[in-house]
Order: structure tokens, then sequence, then C-alpha cells
């Protein structure tokens, strides 16, 4: 065989490996990084338990020892959030979660949803639902006519001592029923204390 061709090829080589070493960024002594991850883009009803709660605290009477608690939502992850007070506000496009905590002036969630729904003005209907995280809870189902931009709204009040947690829900009517998922991963209400 001819040694000049072989030689070619050999440094051919090598300085093929070198330029490709330059290229990619690596040598022989390092090894070349892995591509970053792929994951999917969550969809609108992908909701991380353990990851992003809106929490309520119920200090202990008194603000003393023992015996607080609080009140844990499960909230959508990448959605724009506003706060107000106690109002979270969770946004993405047309869909709305939004929690709070008011006064419960009444003595059950119903009566108190209901009295809340009345100051709203929105009509609709006030029901029981059933207790969430060993709480009374009641269910106001509605839709709001928004100047000819109509959203339909269920509104999940948890009774809580003198206070009602609610976890409100809104979309466009077409959208309402293929993203209610939002909603009842939300209502996986947990807590502590």
């Amino acid at each position: 065989m001819n040694k000049k061709l072989v030689g070619t090829a050999v440094v051919g080589v090598a300085v093929a490996a070198i330029v490709a070493a330059q290229f990619f960024g690596g040598d022989a002594g390092t090894p070349a990084a892995a591509p970053p991850p792929t994951t999917p883009a969550p969809t609108t009803t992908t909701l991380p338990y353990q990851e992003t709660k809106q929490i309520y605290d119920f200090p202990a009477e008194g603000g003393r020892g023992t015996g607080g608690f609080d009140i844990e939502i499960p909230v959508p992850t990448g959605w724009a959030v506003t706060e107000e007070k106690d109002r979270a506000s969770y946004r993405h496009g047309d869909l709305l979660l939004e929690t709070d905590r008011v006064p419960l002036e009444q003595e059950d969630p119903v009566s108190g949803l209901r009295a809340v729904a009345k100051a709203a003005g929105h009509g609709g209907t006030v029901t029981e639902h059933a207790q969430i995280f060993y709480r009374d809870a009641a269910e106001w189902d509605y839709t709001d006519p928004n100047g000819g931009n109509p959203r339909r709204a269920a509104v999940v009040g948890l009774g809580v001592g003198d206070t009602l947690i609610t976890i409100r829900f809104e979309a466009p009517p077409a959208e309402f029923e293929r993203n209610r998922g939002v909603l009842d991963a939300a209502l996986q209400v947990g807590g502590a204390g």
C-alpha cells in the first residue's frame, strides 16, 4: 500500500477531528453536552398539586400558641397572576381562576354565597356542594352577559368559621365545559395545621 496515501488519509482524519471538535465545542477529553430535555407545554387543565398553591392562613385564636391552620388551593402555573388583598386572579387567555377570602355573616356557605350572588347581581343558582376538605360548601353557577361578551362562571364557597373562601372559574360559554378541569383541580383543597 502506498505510504503517502495512508499518511494523507491519517492527516485528513486528524484535521477533520480537530475541526469537528472546534465546531461542536468539545475535545476528545470532554464529553459532548446532552441536549436539553423536551417537555410538553402544559395544557390549561394541568395543575401541579404540590408546586403552586394559593394559601389562606387562619392563625390560632388570639394569635398565640398552637391551633392555627391554613387552606391550600391548587392553582395553575404559568398563568398571569394578580393579587389584591385576599383575592388572587389567575388568567390564561379567556380563562380565569380566582380565589378570595370574604367575611361570612350568614350561618352557612349556602346562605353566604347567596348573599354574594345577590350583591353581584348576576342571578344564577346557588346550591349545596359536597364537602370540600371536611368543610361545608356551596356552588353558584351563572352567566354574565358582560356587554355582549358573555362569560359563564361557577363559584364554589367553602365555609371556614366566619369566613367564606371562594374559588371562581370563568370562561366564554363555548370554552367552559372543555376547561372545567381547571376548577375541578382547584377544588382539591388541602391544608396544614
